[in-house]
């Protein structure tokens, strides 16, 4: 879809939201938007492919209600992860990347973290990635909350879902009832615009809603690498511009469910990464295309059915220029993947003290291509592949319970993956509850990754760097312990040790050349903390803590950009004054090492955000502040970029203003 197809279809979606909102029962809807609390229900869909409370989930879960989400002024998927146990984030000034428990590796687009929209797969088949900032396909104010299951996850998702899996499910169009508009003015002149609307059609209840955001960003960043007057003194100008334009819609009648997700993402990037000239046009461009149609349906008390079949494409198209020998040469690089996958699963509880999961699940990946080219003096491609890959799988995972205070999970998947070779995946986890509000969980499993198409090059050419490249292998165990001796207050601690063979990372050959080889392995070890306490006027405080060590499995080296600890601390409380929210959490970063061995200092981030939402009012307010320290801190940097490491923002605002029709 060009970019004026995408507005038309932006402002036709408006205008008919607008009317419908007319037609509607003008009754207050305000009190329905705001009702979501901070700390939500502990119900989730994702641990087992099952709801179940969160105490009697296999493995650890943490959970974000959409409430918390817009209390503490969350502005994408990448901050809400960022307030998540042993996570922390990755900016390169193009993409935000999370690292989980110390491992955070260049070059792999966050790919060993599994992300689903309300249980579908969202990792696109080009790149596997799961970054979470404006290129993630979903607004954050349609979120209803966010599931975490850090750990291996390959015995129920397959590939990818090596360090964890993140389920965001999605609201409903009786959250959202009536029309619901929100327009946010902030730092780097950003202008967002949100609508949504639900209600009723015919039979079906129906939620639409559109995103749109305009930045400008940083007029000016300074890159001293880059400092010389062949290079403007190492300053780029108005390259950091970003547009995002999302467009999704959800339709349930009876036990089918519709939904579609539309997005593209623009964004200039300001510092010259792969080589190309500094100070001048350089830009990436996302798109994401998804649509499911979803039969789940009960039969009586022993049997649960559930089917899914969905259509999606994923397409990035990279511009930059470069130096040629007698002249710049602007070039570009476009992947393109188009896939069709389903699911199907059958839950049956007839049999006394167990649940079992029967399933299975297939990708078809019938358009893969990869092109990158010259455009001028002479137009030259370097690559054109076009690619066709599936991947089906077999799953059965039991839920055993011999007496009451013991669980056993008991579960295996086979995938036949990509390159056509099975893989096994097994998980063992035990659940004993000696006491009403006591928890211990012990899990083992394991997980993998395949090579994905961009990694692969082009397989079928034995002599490229990166042809022959084996899966990754995970082993991993925790042991979690859970007290929650009233409804308000829940602790938690987990204890971890991961192992991952055969790592698939990006490496610079002797040629200076960077490939993606299967090198060696890692080893992560480490404990987190989490305690979460609900006060009797609905304030609500979470603080969590992580110590971890990530190394070389060869060496023993820590790896680079790996924090030894993340200390995350956020409250949710009445404000100062009458029908006032404030929100505020603070992020402290251990050090971490660049590719060059350099070490950059720990920093500390606060942020805050105050609500007015006045009872039987149409209209709310809300006024963010983001890095009120000040401190402009580093991330570290990919061999795809000059740079070392890369400095971060400042100080950053945010206001916004909703309406409720």
């Amino acid at each position: 879809m060009t970019r004026l197809g995408l507005k038309r279809a932006l402002a036709t979606l408006l205008l008919g939201m607008t009317a419908l909102a007319r037609a509607a029962d003008p009754a207050d809807e305000l009190a329905r938007v705001l009702a979501q609390p901070v700390y939500g229900s502990g119900r989730i869909a994702s641990a087992s492919k099952v709801d179940q409370d969160t105490l009697d989930a296999p493995s650890m879960v943490y959970v974000r209600t959409g409430g918390e989400i817009r209390a503490q002024g969350y502005r994408t998927l990448a901050e809400v992860l960022d307030s998540l146990p042993g996570t922390h984030s990755r900016y390169d000034r193009s993409y935000h990347y999370t690292g989980v428990r110390g491992i955070s590796r260049p070059g792999d687009y966050s790919s060993r973290l599994l992300l689903l929209i309300d249980g579908v797969r969202v990792n696109e088949a080009i790149y596997d990635s799961a970054t979470g900032g404006g290129e993630f396909p979903l607004d954050v104010g349609l979120i209803d909350r966010v599931e975490y299951l850090p750990g291996p996850g390959s015995a129920l998702y397959g590939s990818n879902a090596v360090l964890g899996v993140v389920n965001i499910v999605t609201r409903n169009a009786s959250q959202l009832a009536g029309l619901n508009t929100t327009l946010a003015l902030g730092s780097g002149a950003e202008r967002k615009l949100t609508a949504t609307w639900g209600g009723e059609l015919g039979p079906a209840r129906v939620l639409l809603g559109l995103a749109s955001q305009r930045a400008r960003g940083n007029e000016s960043l300074y890159f001293p690498e880059y400092d010389s007057p062949a290079t403007h003194g190492g300053i780029a100008r108005n390259l950091d511009g970003e547009r995002d334009d999302k467009l999704y819609a959800k339709a349930r009648w009876n036990d089918l469910t519709f939904s579609a997700v539309l997005s593209q993402r623009f964004k200039s990037d300001p510092t010259a990464s792969f080589g190309a000239i500094f100070d001048t046009r350089s830009e990436s461009t996302d798109r994401y295309a998804m649509a499911n149609l979803v039969y789940a349906r009960p039969f009586g008390e022993q049997h649960e059915v559930f089917a899914r079949i969905g259509l999606a494409n994923y397409r990035y198209d990279g511009y930059a220029v470069y130096v040629g020998d007698s002249a710049d040469v602007p070039a570009v690089s476009v992947g393109d993947a188009t896939w069709v996958s389903g699911e199907l699963r059958y839950v049956w509880s007839g049999w006394q003290g167990h649940r079992i999961l029967l399933g299975t699940e297939f990708q078809d990946n019938f358009r893969q291509a990869l092109r990158t080219a010259d455009l001028a003096p002479a137009p030259y491609v370097y690559t054109d592949l076009h690619l066709h890959s599936s991947r089906w799988s077999l799953f059965v995972n039991d839920e055993w319970q011999p007496v009451p205070t013991l669980r056993l999970n008991l579960g295996l998947r086979t995938d036949s993956g990509l390159d056509g070779r099975q893989t096994t995946t097994p998980r063992l986890a035990a659940l004993w509850s000696p006491l009403a509000d006591w928890s211990f969980k012990l899990q083992q499993g394991m997980a993998f990754r395949e090579p994905n198409a961009s990694e692969n090059g082009n397989p079928g050419d034995a002599q490229m760097p990166g042809a022959g490249l084996k899966a990754e292998s995970t082993r991993a165990r925790e042991l979690s312990a859970m007290w929650r001796p009233t409804q308000g207050l829940e602790l938690s601690a987990t204890l971890y040790a991961l192992d991952i063979r055969d790592s698939i990372e990006l490496v610079t050959l002797p040629d200076e050349s960077n490939w993606y080889q299967n090198h060696g392995g890692m080893r992560s070890r480490g404990l987190e903390l989490e305690a979460t306490r609900v006060f009797a006027n609905g304030a609500q405080a979470r603080a969590s803590w992580s110590r971890q060590r990530a190394v070389d499995a060869d060496t023993g080296a820590r790896l680079s950009d790996s924090p030894p600890s993340l200390l995350k601390l956020m409250l949710t409380a009445p404000g100062p004054w009458a029908e006032t929210w404030i929100g505020a959490n603070l992020v402290r970063v251990g050090p971490r090492g660049t590719l060059s061995g350099a070490r950059l200092d720990p920093y500390l981030q606060l942020n805050a955000q105050l609500t007015y939402a006045p009872a039987g009012r149409h209209w709310s307010f809300g006024l963010g502040a983001y890095n009120l320290t000040g401190q402009r801190h580093a991330d570290p940097a990919s061999q795809d970029f000059l740079q070392d490491s890369l400095q971060q923002d400042g100080r950053l605002w945010r206001a916004q203003a909703s309406w409720v029709y």
